[in-house]
């Protein structure tokens, strides 16, 4: 039969307030298990279109790690709250031992995201323009990304519309078609935009300054929210290995 020593338990240290404050914590990481999932998941939906556009890896990859991250933090939430209310000792280590590795993970999505961030103007740059020429028309995927980009944030080409000049499409369009610019660099509404590059009918606004803030919007979310939950962690640490601690002291009485 386990005997506690309810003279002692009482204070900040005491087995009631301990978990107390883990039920607390456990809602509050769940919460944010939640908020991790939904903002990955938006994140994916909203920008995996443009992946195809983009050389690094980084962008797909910082997005799986950040809805990997919250899935896990919202199961474990829920271990946390069973070794919390049945106090479990061996399920709290376990529960300190993953907040670890979810602290670290966090910390590497955060950092990724903007080391990434500060590098996109670069690859934008130096790719994108490329990447429209060598590979619109001729790459579905591509081809839907750059169409969706330009309907999107209203403009054409990665500089200009004169990019599309020296582009693969326009070597490989039918000779009947007078086309200057695909259909997706028209203003809204006209459909005769293709044949002229006049102001009014085409969009003038290159897309690497559109999407680029796009992108680094999404990137300095990421990386502020996996930085700054990151620290939640470390409160989790400490008040599971407290609380296991203080089961096994009262254990041992």
């Amino acid at each position: 039969m386990r005997m506690h020593n309810r003279r002692d338990d009482s204070g900040c240290c005491s087995r009631i307030f301990l978990k107390s404050i883990m039920v607390v914590f456990n809602i509050f990481y769940w919460l944010s298990g939640i908020a991790f999932l939904l903002i990955g998941l938006g994140s994916y939906f909203m920008r995996h279109h443009y992946v195809s556009l983009m050389e690094s890896h980084l962008l797909p990859i910082t997005t799986y790690l950040f809805i990997a991250t919250g899935g896990i933090i919202t199961f474990m939430g829920f271990i946390g709250c069973i070794g919390t209310l049945r106090e479990l000792r061996s399920c709290l280590i376990f529960y300190a031992f993953v907040l670890m590795a979810v602290f670290m993970l966090e910390t590497c999505v955060g950092v990724l995201a903007y080391i990434y961030e500060s590098a996109i103007h670069q690859e934008l740059t130096r790719n994108l323009n490329t990447t429209i020429n060598q590979k619109y028309f001729l790459d579905d995927d591509v081809t839907k990304a750059v169409d969706l980009m330009q309907t999107t944030f209203d403009c054409c080409g990665a500089t200009s519309s004169s990019d599309w000049v020296f582009s693969k499409w326009m070597v490989n369009i039918s000779p009947n078609d007078s086309s200057l610019v695909p259909a997706s660099c028209c203003t809204s509404g006209n459909s005769t935009c293709s044949v002229t590059l006049g102001s009014a009918y085409v969009h003038t606004q290159g897309c690497v300054e559109p999407l680029e803030k796009f992108l680094r919007f999404h990137l300095i979310l990421i990386g502020g929210v996996g930085l700054g939950l990151s620290i939640l962690q470390l409160f989790g640490i400490i008040f599971s290995c407290c609380l296991a601690l203080k089961i096994k002291e009262e254990v041992n009485l």
